[in-house]
């Protein structure tokens, strides 16, 4: 199948090095159909950086940070844009391992997140998403916040069994007084238990405008984050709908689940106008959408619109960005984990614009670690997407997928440097590239569409691995057994051995 939007240059030669591998195993290859330079060991060379020029060491000539909050910044097709930052997750310490998958890394309190104010004073980020908000729905109001190793918090619906998150909310209040504005994120995964029942809109909008965003229409609402805490806005990251859940959740709602999310969002709305929207959504799978408090709304898709099915739009989310795009302040389009649709691959930023009038951010991870898909830009070709989009009047900005991932103690892996990896400043090098300081040489745009067909398939732990070892097996990722490990999995385009 192939996929549009972003095509590589038919002369492109990559002004990316090349990633240092076992000489052994260096080979350079040209794809058939596209002329594309590729490096076994280090994968396609349009897409990877040799580490002398990494995440870590870009723009050493650049400002100092904390000179100056990215919140005052102007922003505009040539002027600043800005850094959405999501903390809670503990990506950092994730445990997946880069030769062996999940799993494989076992658990380390030394790279443990740090606490969320600790992350606003970095002044890298204009906002921060709470992630997650992982329970929710089925017609009783019960939701649970789950931030990793910093708190879990429950409510049943009457009562909750902690206050486990009070000390989050006083970091929340720093974040604010520096200018941040603090969103709480709805879903995150398609595993964990969230749904939208009959009735849920309205009962849930409710709910979240009380207990978040400073609603006073029901004195028995939760607190989570303590009575003075109000958040700025509310993320929908749903990635699942009622053919994932049902008939698991009975009262998942299959034929009105979209209609229950559109009530949601309309509440919100009518309960704070200011409340801002927001979505995220996958390159490759369905966009996930974010709701806020403020004037703007924001929605963040997976990138992805070639899901057999739903076509054109995002499996997820697609139906309730397109009867409701004038709640949404902006979306955020996830471009990892989505192979077809990053760069190089398809990265299909035009074809989002078609979908959505208004502020589009990039969604990108923070590291190798956080990205087992792939996706993960170096710096090269970080430069190389931002010159592509920095000019448009809709582009607003980048995510990062985590805050701790991406910042000290959290590890810069790869698949050459997985056993000893460096500390990830990949944080500072975003807010640097949106502060328009240059971070990468920059790689030819693309001009032709690439095709699936001119790339391998091959068992690894993560896509970057399998992309730089060619003596891992190959598989087929479309069967039900690929014939790989346990902790591994089936990789899509793959550099060709």
């Amino acid at each position: 199948m192939a996929y549009e939007e972003i095509s590589l240059d038919k002369t492109t030669v990559i002004k990316d090095a090349i990633l240092k591998a076992p000489s052994n195993k260096k080979k350079i290859i040209i794809a058939t159909s596209v002329i594309l330079l590729i490096a076994v060991a280090g994968g396609l060379t349009g897409y990877f950086v040799s580490k002398s020029n990494s995440s870590s060491s870009s723009s050493s000539n650049a400002s100092n940070p904390s000179n100056s909050s990215p919140t005052t910044t102007q922003t505009g097709p040539t002027g600043k844009k800005k850094l959405i930052g999501y903390w809670g997750q503990n990506a950092a310490d994730n445990q997946l391992d880069i030769v062996k998958g999940y799993g494989g890394r076992a658990l380390n309190a030394a790279l443990d997140q740090k606490s969320l104010d600790y992350y606003c004073n970095l002044k890298y980020y204009d906002t921060i998403n709470l992630s997650f908000l992982t329970e929710f729905g089925g017609g009783d109001n019960h939701f649970t916040i789950n931030f990793a190793n910093l708190g879990v918090y429950k409510w049943d619906g009457k009562t909750s069994d902690n206050d486990n998150l009070k000390s989050v909310g006083a970091s929340i209040k720093t974040c604010q007084a520096l200018g941040i504005k603090v969103l709480i994120s709805l879903g995150g995964d398609k595993v964990s238990n969230y749904s939208f029942a009959v009735g849920d809109g309205k009962k849930y909008a409710d709910l979240f405008y009380n207990a978040f965003l400073g609603g006073n229409t029901d004195p028995t609402a939760p607190k989570p984050f303590g009575a003075d805490v109000i958040l700025d806005g509310i993320e929908l990251d749903i990635e699942k709908n009622p053919t994932d859940v049902v008939p698991a959740i009975p009262n998942a709602n299959p034929t009105g689940w979209t209609s229950e999310m559109v009530i949601f969002v309309q509440t919100l709305k009518q309960l704070k106008p200011t409340t801002l929207l927001a979505g995220n959504y996958f390159c490759l799978h369905p966009p996930y959408i974010i709701l806020n408090t403020y004037p703007n709304q924001i929605a963040v898709p997976q990138c992805s619109l070639a899901v057999p099915g739903y076509l054109g739009k995002d499996r997820n989310m697609g139906d309730l960005l397109a009867q409701t795009p004038s709640s949404f302040d902006y979306i955020i389009v996830q471009y990892y984990n989505n192979i077809e649709c990053t760069y190089p691959f398809g990265f299909n930023y035009n074809k989002w614009k078609t979908l959505y009038p208004g502020q589009i951010y990039l969604g990108l991870p923070g590291g190798w670690l956080s990205a087992i898909s792939g996706g993960f830009l170096e710096p090269n070709s970080l430069q190389a997407v931002y010159d592509m989009v920095k000019a448009d009047s809709q582009f607003a900005g980048v995510s990062v997928y985590d805050v701790s991932s991406s910042n000290p103690p959290g590890l810069d892996a790869d698949a050459v440097n997985y056993a000893n990896p460096p500390e990830s400043k990949y944080s500072e090098t975003l807010y640097k590239l949106v502060q328009v300081q240059t971070v990468g040489s920059g790689m030819p745009a693309s001009s032709v569409a690439l095709v699936e067909t001119d790339f391998a398939y091959r068992c690894g732990g993560t896509w970057v691995y399998a992309n730089a070892t060619c003596s891992n097996k190959a598989c087929y990722p479309y069967q039900s057994v690929t014939g790989c490990g346990a902790t591994e999995q089936c990789f899509r385009f793959v550099a060709k051995c």
